[in-house]
């Protein structure tokens, strides 16, 4: 039931929000954009990788008869891809327009104009290696700083530590694929790092994105027997094992990050550029 009301309010989203009908295609960055890099990897890899990432979780789920967490982050991450073309809106990126888009569908109504269906797929597996990073990598860093510091607190070395490696990935992968041309934030905010195929700034969307790193790293914080805060919440880890209670996770899981990633990225960075920042000639 609550993932058919998120269902319902993500394509209620896009309905209200689509004025395809009469936009007019806004002017297209060549200088940025033009004669990308490896653009089988855009256009193709990605989706191969995608779909190899599905299968292997896949019959490692039905062998184990769990979903265990990075296919849990793989699954819920791929949900997420509709709040990218908002968030995209609040912070000037343009996609490369030469690769796979979604025909028809060119809203301008707080959203970019280029939407490539790419992103999909480009979500399941970045938010499925940032998570498991999250998962894996966080903690350790934050020990490390624990015995550094042993009087400072866990809980804020871990959200220190969280910001710190998550800002860090983000930046290195939004530089290799602003390099190789595939989009630009054609109007950076603030100190950017510019190359000839595209820019992108150090601190819109990089700094709001953090929260979400943070919210995530502390849900994913077991207790002493090893059920997660979310699924606490809704009282999942006192249903009895099986598909049932698998099913409830991962739609528990599909919640949160979708709220999660929908604060921290498209409300924070529409309202940052409606309140405080200027218009744009590409992201109208």
């Amino acid at each position: 039931m609550v993932v058919a009301v998120l269902a319902a309010i993500v394509v209620g989203t896009l309905v209200l929000t689509d004025n395809s009908a009469t936009v007019v295609a806004p002017p297209y960055p060549h200088d940025h954009l033009d004669n990308p890099h490896l653009p089988w990897l855009w256009g193709y890899g990605f989706q191969a990788i995608w779909t190899a990432m599905f299968i292997l979780f896949a019959i490692q789920t039905f062998r184990a008869k769990t979903i265990s967490m990075p296919a849990m982050l793989f699954l819920a991450g791929t949900t997420m891809f509709w709040i990218e073309w908002p968030a995209d809106w609040g912070s000037y990126l343009v996609y490369n327009r030469e690769f796979w888009t979604f025909t028809g569908w060119t809203s301008t109504w707080y959203q970019t104009y280029t939407k490539p269906v790419i992103a999909i797929f480009g979500y399941g597996i970045f938010f499925a290696v940032e998570c498991v990073i999250l998962l894996k990598l966080v903690p350790k860093v934050s020990a490390l700083l624990q015995r550094a510091v042993p009087k400072a607190s866990p809980t804020v070395l871990l959200v220190v530590s969280a910001m710190a490696v998550f800002y860090a990935i983000d930046i290195l992968g939004e530089r290799l694929m602003t390099v190789a041309g595939w989009y630009s934030y054609v109007e950076a905010v603030g100190p950017k790092w510019e190359s000839a195929h595209g820019t992108l700034s150090f601190v819109w969307p990089a700094i709001p994105f953090m929260l979400f790193a943070v919210f995530i790293s502390l849900t994913l914080r077991e207790d002493s027997d090893g059920n997660y805060p979310n699924e606490k919440l809704f009282k999942v880890h006192t249903l009895t094992p099986g598909w049932q209670r698998e099913s409830a996770r991962l739609a528990v899981w599909i919640i949160t990050m979708n709220i999660a990633i929908f604060i921290a990225q498209p409300l924070i960075l529409c309202l940052g550029r409606a309140l405080f920042l200027h218009d744009s000639v590409y992201v109208p």
